[in-house]
């Protein structure tokens, strides 16, 4: 009897531990725990390539590594190694999921504030909100499963977080990413839109200091058209699109007669001057009144917009011009020895200026540009006078350190001269 009660205890004991272990296992979770028993993994990674692929490439999956699995998009029971019953609908299993259903079976998770806090309190989760506003989203809700969804962008295995470098949607991967589609002339050939978007990209300034230099600010095309809520910005809201980055030209702009010019004819505001995927980088030659500048293909010959581009083309090369020669001469002075670093770290300023009067063209009005060219011309001309004094004193020097050398070296003469003489004399009268 006494043995009997105490298996009974015991199992009680055991029992209860057991309850408790679970319990404080299910409080201490912080993301959903991964199926103690995964027979879709198990099974798949037993499974040749197109089958085994999915579980290979959980191995680096952002989700895999948070905690989820299959079941968590595709449903059924993990824990049955009854294939019937793991892929049975009783057990909520979908199989692969339609792309008219991927969205809002992604937002299921990434729609829920409180589920991914768990992970990244600063995510965003109106994705799918924002999704259903882009074209992508619109053309899916009308029955386009053409349209790209987030698998076709994060791919559907093996995602990655959009900050590795290896992720399809990383910065500098972005516009490779949508080409997949934008760029496949007959995937596209119902959509009646360019396909030379990537081409195009891949010429402009923006691609090369993102893809090329790695300068992460820099535009691809999700910064422009949005990503989840990719839309083509209107023709009157470009100069907002691109002021996102450049704010001083983008305010200069809007203040200029081009604005409500190009309102009124209905183009698309920045893109008439730099182009929109094919952004090169700008030079001084791009305004004027002769070609190659582009004012010209507006503007007829002799008119006052045209003599104003003119006026701003002289007053940007007549300072680059002035900071050439000062740069130049201060150099010089700098190499022959001479004290010129205030004057050189004036220059900075001047190359300021110069950025700032380039930007002050898009207001248009030359009285700024002369106005803010002023002050770089003084700077520069500060400098050019300062290295041409240095240069100068370092010639008088040269020339007082010279005539010593000369008087010495003619002393020396005479009195080698006049040694001789002496030497000379003695033998003679002998």
């Amino acid at each position: 009897m006494r043995a009997r009660s105490w298996m009974k205890q015991a199992l009680w004991l055991t029992g209860a531990s057991a309850v408790l272990l679970l319990a404080s296992s299910d409080a201490g979770a912080a993301a959903p725990a991964a199926p103690r028993v995964d027979t879709c993994v198990q099974c798949h990674r037993a499974l040749p390539a197109k089958l085994g692929a999915p579980a290979a490439a959980m191995a680096n999956d952002i989700h895999a590594q948070k905690g989820l699995s299959c079941v968590n998009c595709h449903g059924g029971d993990p824990a049955s190694f009854d294939i019937k019953i793991a892929k049975s609908k009783e057990k909520g299993y979908i199989g692969r999921p339609k792309p008219a259903q991927i969205p809002a079976l992604c937002d299921k998770c990434h729609g829920d504030l409180a589920f991914m806090r768990r992970f990244n309190p600063s995510i965003a989760v109106d994705q799918f909100k924002a999704y259903q506003t882009s074209v992508h989203g619109k053309r899916l809700a009308q029955g386009d499963v053409k349209v790209a969804t987030c698998a076709s962008c994060h791919g559907a295995h093996g995602i990655l977080p959009a900050a590795h470098a290896n992720s399809s949607v990383y910065a500098p991967s972005v516009a490779k990413t949508c080409a997949r589609c934008h760029s496949d002339k007959e995937y596209m050939k119902d959509y009646k839109i360019p396909t030379n978007q990537l081409e195009n990209y891949l010429q402009s300034v923006h691609a090369d200091l993102l893809i090329n230099k790695r300068e992460l600010s820099a535009p691809s095309c999700n910064d422009c058209h949005g990503n989840h809520g990719a839309f083509p910005p209107a023709v009157d809201s470009v100069s907002g699109m691109c002021g996102q980055c450049h704010v001083n030209n983008r305010d200069l702009f809007v203040k200029s007669p081009h604005k409500a010019a190009f309102e009124k004819m209905k183009v698309p505001e920045c893109v008439v001057c730099h182009s929109n995927h094919k952004v090169v980088r700008v030079s001084e030659e791009m305004i004027g009144d002769t070609r190659p500048a582009l004012c010209v293909m507006c503007h007829p010959p002799g008119s006052q917009p045209l003599k104003v581009a003119a006026g701003m083309r002289k007053r940007i090369e007549d300072l680059k011009g002035l900071i050439q020669r000062a740069t130049s001469e201060l150099d010089a002075a700098e190499h022959r020895g001479m004290e010129v670093s205030e004057a050189k770290f004036s220059m900075k300023e001047a190359r300021t200026t110069l950025i700032k009067v380039r930007t002050q063209v898009h207001s248009l009005a030359l009285k700024e540009v002369e106005k803010e060219a002023e002050g770089g011309t003084k700077i520069a001309k500060s400098a050019l006078a300062t290295a041409l004094a240095a240069i100068e004193e370092f010639y008088a020097r040269r020339r007082w350190v010279i005539l010593p050398i000369i008087l010495t070296v003619l002393m020396a003469g005479l009195l080698f001269l006049k040694l001789r003489e002496v030497e000379g004399g003695p033998r003679g009268r002998t």
